[in-house]
């Protein structure tokens, strides 16, 4: 036997010890491929044995992999960006454990990220089943409800959500945009400033306060806000362009071109004002909140009309 046919002999009875004839199959064929070449290159040829320890580290590669429980496997597959890999694994790990709720938990975050949100509101939904106090599901729950436009049935997820995350400014923020799109500002500014005690410089809350005293009709109120905003540092520059919308919207148009500094967000800026005249919108009718909410509101909350265009919509739909 050559040195080569030692080397694979040995190192293949040293990790069959450990594995079922299935494996010891594996790794035997991997050894012989590399092995085909030694007539070629000759027994003792560096080449060969580079080939021999390459294909050997491949099965034991794929061995150790394929021996990780399938939810470790599917937090790999997102933390390299496949979330549809990460998907069917989590669906396995909850086939495999159909009693925990955390698989359940990343297949719905990874269907979100796929843009598949029924499937999403479906593994929450089963979360909710076997826990129903989970406060992750019950968020989850709320933004789906509220980007298909029933605002009370997300203030009812969200409020399951806030019974054990009181702490939380992006649940004071979901459920502002909630009361805000049903036209309730008041409540949904005593919403805003309740997360606002909590986490004074959350932007999203500093915006939607603002956006929600705007269409109150607290027009210094809300430049107040957004002004303040503004100034913060590493804010989005949509917030600017928000207070630039707000002052067109209350007609000054050469000062809203004047807040927005670049010329992308001037023609955005245009745009949105476009959006807006087209849909009717004057300062204080219904009109004013369909185009509003979706475009301005932080993240954005839109109200889809059908069970298409919901299975579409953004992936952060009330706050961050």
């Amino acid at each position: 036997m050559s040195r080569s046919d030692v080397i694979a002999t040995t190192a293949l009875s040293r990790i069959a010890r450990g594995g079922n004839a299935l494996r010891i199959l594996a790794l035997a064929t991997a050894s012989a491929v590399a092995l085909s070449g030694c007539a070629m290159f000759g027994d003792n040829d560096a080449a060969t044995a580079e080939k021999i320890a390459a294909a050997q580290a491949d099965v034991m590669h794929n061995e150790i992999e394929a021996s990780k429980p399938a939810l470790q496997r599917g937090d790999e597959a997102v933390a390299q960006g496949d979330n549809a890999a990460a998907a069917t694994l989590y669906g396995k790990a909850h086939s495999d454990d159909p009693n925990s709720p955390v698989p359940l938990l990343r297949l719905g975050k990874a269907d979100i990220a796929l843009g598949q949100y029924t499937q999403a509101y479906e593994a929450y939904h089963l979360v909710q089943v076997l826990k129903p106090d989970d406060p992750e599901a019950a968020f989850r729950l709320g933004e789906l409800m509220l980007v298909r436009g029933s605002p009370q049935a997300a203030i009812d997820e969200f409020n399951i959500a806030l019974a054990s995350r009181k702490d939380d400014p992006a649940l004071f923020s979901a459920i502002g945009v909630a009361y805000s799109s049903m036209g309730q500002y008041d409540t949904a500014i005593k919403t805003y400033k309740s997360g606002l005690a909590i986490a004074p410089k959350h932007t999203g809350l500093l915006n939607n306060l603002a956006m929600a005293q705007f269409l109150s009709g607290d027009y210094d109120g809300a430049v107040k806000t957004l002004t303040a905003l503004v100034a913060m540092p590493n804010t989005a520059p949509r917030y600017r362009r928000n207070l630039a919308f707000i002052e067109a919207v209350h007609g000054d148009m050469d000062k809203a071109h004047q807040t927005v500094t670049s010329d992308a967000d001037r023609t955005a800026l245009d745009a949105e004002l476009a959006a807006y005249r087209n849909a009717g919108g004057k300062l204080g009718q219904a009109a004013d909140r369909t185009a509003l909410i979706g475009v301005h509101f932080a993240s954005p909350a839109t109200r889809p009309t059908s069970q298409a265009a919901a299975d579409k919509a953004p992936e952060a739909v009330a706050a961050q």
